[in-house]
């Protein structure tokens, strides 16, 4: 029997539910709703990106 696969915040390592969040700031619905957030409903941890801080991606845990 095979695991089913595990992602992570990459930031933080919590693990990350393929939900959209509870809480979004307007800047970040402004470029979309993330599709991953944390157990309590909160967005990725931030990352500096090209448009500034967003939602990390969640990576598969090793």
């Amino acid at each position: 029997m095979t695991m089913p696969e595990k992602w992570i915040c990459p930031q933080c390592g919590e693990e990350a539910l393929n939900k959209r969040p509870t809480s979004v700031t307007p800047y970040q619905r402004s470029l979309g709703m993330p599709e991953w957030s944390h157990h309590d409903g909160e967005a990725l941890c931030p990352v500096m990106g090209s448009e500034g801080y967003l939602p990390a991606e969640p990576v598969r845990e090793r």
